[in-house]
């Protein structure tokens, strides 16, 4: 397990530099609006790509729970189609901080106050591997699980995982990277580890659960 959150955080520590210091003023709702509406807007004030919009209650309700350290985690890795930061310009650890603050404090009252960061510690963590894994498989291996070709499993079809989801992450994984039929070993994708492979694996059979919805490719 602590192999695997090191793993997700790396992207996080990468961005150190820029993170330094960024506990020096408090974080800031009303300057972190102006920031939204120079950086975001385009995509959250519409939910493009699924994105969270201001002021809807229903698109925080699974968010708010993981509270705003780990939502500023998911951002610096890149959520769903997200790249990482939103592709902002934005260099500081403040002025994203600001910017989640605003849009939490968007949706927040009397009722919606007592879920922020309720969510237990294990969860957050899943929500974090499962964002890694989302953006390591958008690298690697979408060209043929997002169609189901040459009989790959199809991302979010129980049907196409049936007889092979109840295998185990770990018999999964040694598939991968063995190869089977049409896949190559490593999935052809011989830079990453086989810890990057079960991030992956484990975001895929994520999409079999009920209530997933598919990203979408882009925020046009």
């Amino acid at each position: 397990m602590k192999k695997m959150i090191v793993s997700v955080l790396f992207s996080t520590l990468c961005f150190a530099p820029w993170m330094a210091g960024a506990g020096d003023k408090p974080i800031d709702p009303a300057a972190g609006k102006n920031l939204y509406g120079t950086y975001c807007f385009m995509c959250h004030d519409r939910g493009l790509g699924h994105a969270p919009r201001p002021g809807e209650k229903g698109d925080w309700a699974k968010l708010l729970p993981l509270g705003e350290d780990t939502l500023f985690t998911s951002v610096i890795d890149g959520p769903s189609h997200m790249y990482s930061k939103g592709i902002s310009p934005i260099w500081s650890e403040w002025e994203l901080k600001s910017m989640i603050s605003y849009l939490t404090s968007t949706v927040t009252d009397a009722e919606t106050q007592q879920q922020i960061g309720a969510a237990s510690a294990a969860d957050k963590e899943r929500h974090l591997r499962l964002v890694h894994g989302r953006k390591l498989y958008g690298q690697a291996c979408f060209k043929c699980h997002d169609y189901g070709d040459l009989g790959a499993p199809k991302l979010g079809s129980p049907e196409s995982w049936a007889g092979r989801k109840d295998k185990g992450i770990d018999a999964l994984v040694k598939t991968v990277i063995d190869g089977k039929g049409h896949m190559y070993a490593h999935g052809g994708s011989n830079s990453l580890s086989e810890q990057e492979f079960k991030l992956m694996t484990e975001y895929m059979l994520s999409t079999l659960e009920k209530g997933w919805v598919a990203p979408q490719k882009d925020c046009k």
